[in-house]
C-alpha cells in the first residue's frame, strides 16, 4: 500500500533560542516538524519523491532553478527509482550538492556522489556542470576538500551570505547522527564554516566534509528519510527529548522539517510527540493510523 500517515509535532522555542545564541541558526524562524510514516521502504521513496518533486516544479517556477542537496547512504537507492518513475520535467535546471561527502575518489565506492549518480543522476538525465562535488585533486584532504566545496558552494549564490537552498534531503543513523555531524561532536557547535572537515569521523572512512548548521538551518526546506527498526530509538529519541543541548545531531535541524519513515522506524514514536491524521494549517487528512 502506499498509503502514508500523516503527524506533526512543534520544536519547542528552547531549541530554537539556544541554536541562535550558538550562532548555529541566524534568526528566530518558525520551526514545525511533519512526519509522513508509510508502510514500506517503496512507500517511503514514493512519498518523499512526490514532495521532490513539488519543490522543484516551484523553485523552478519561482527562481528559474531548484537547488538540492542529496546524502549518501541508503537515501539515493530510496528515492532514485521514485523520482524515475515520475518522469520528471526541468531537471535541466536543477543543481545538486551533497549535504556530506566522504573524501575518497569520485569512483570509490564509499563516495556519496558515486550513489547519488548511479541511481539519481545518471537516470534523471542530470548534466555534471549541474553537480557540485568535492574537488577530486583535494579528495584526500579533508581541510582543502571543505574549504573548497565552501567556495563553490557560494559561487552557487552570489549575493547570499549564507545561501539557501531549496531543499536539503538527509538521512539518519542508528546513533542519530546525520550529514557527517555525530552525537557529542565538536562541530554540532560550529557557528562559523558553511563546510566543515571531520578527520576523525567515528565510522569509516575517517575523513568527510560535511554541512554545518548555520547552513541546513537556512534551507527553505528539509526532508529526512529513514526506514528501518534500527532508526526506531533514534527517531523517538529526535521527537521526545526537550533539552535542546541533549538533542541528538539529526534533532538540531530547525525550519520546515519534514521525516519520510516506514513503520519500522515509526515503532517507537510516543503518542505525546506525534498525532496521525492532522495536517499543518489544521487540515484533516482521510486516513487514521494503522500502525
Amino acid at each position: 500500500s502506499n498509503e502514508t500517515f500523516v503527524g506533526i509535532v512543534a520544536f519547542s522555542s528552547s531549541l530554537v533560542a539556544v541554536l541562535i545564541a550558538m550562532g548555529c541558526v541566524s534568526s528566530r524562524k518558525q520551526s514545525e516538524v511533519v512526519v509522513n510514516v508509510s508502510l514500506d521502504k517503496g512507500a517511503v521513496g514514493a512519498a518523499a519523491a512526490k514532495l521532490i518533486a513539488t519543490e522543484a516544479k516551484e523553485a523552478i517556477r519561482d527562481r528559474g532553478r531548484f537547488t538540492v542537496a542529496f546524502s549518501g547512504g541508503s537515501l539515493p537507492k530510496i528515492v532514485g527509482p521514485a523520482l524515475q518513475e515520475l518522469k520528471l520535467q526541468g531537471t535541466d535546471k536543477w543543481i545538486v550538492f551533497f549535504s556530506d561527502e566522504r573524501c575518497v575518489s569520485l569512483d570509490d565506492g564509499d563516495s556519496n556522489f558515486k550513489s547519488v549518480q548511479d541511481h539519481v543522476l545518471t537516470p534523471l538525465g542530470i548534466k555534471l556542470e549541474n553537480v557540485v562535488t568535492i574537488d577530486s585533486k583535494v579528495a584526500s584532504k579533508p581541510k582543502e576538500a571543505a574549504e573548497r566545496y565552501e567556495e563553490e558552494l557560494k559561487n552557487r549564490f552570489p549575493g547570499e551570505a549564507t545561501p539557501s537552498l531549496d531543499l536539503i534531503l538527509l538521512g539518519m543513523g542508528p546513533d542519530g547522527h546525520t550529514c557527517s555531524l555525530f552525537p557529542d561532536h565538536p562541530l554540532l557547535q560550529e557557528s562559523k564554516r558553511l563546510i566543515a572537515y571531520i578527520e576523525n569521523s567515528p565510522k569509516p572512512p575517517p575523513g568527510r566534509i560535511t554541512f554545518t548548521y548555520p547552513l541546513l538551518n537556512n534551507a527553505k526546506g528539509v526532508a529526512f528519510i529513514s526506514a528501518g527498526a534500527s532508526k526506531a530509538s533514534a527517531l523517538k529519541e529526535v521527537m521526545s527529548e526537550k533539552d535542546p543541548l541533549k538533542k541528538l545531531p539529526a534533532g538540531r535541524i530547525i525550519g520546515k522539517v519534514q521525516w519520510f519513515v516506514d513503520k519500522d522506524a515509526a515503532s517507537e514514536l510516543p503518542a505525546e510527540a506525534i498525532k496521525f491524521g492532522e495536517k499543518p494549517e489544521g487540515k484533516e487528512v482521510a486516513a487514521e493510523s494503522k500502525l
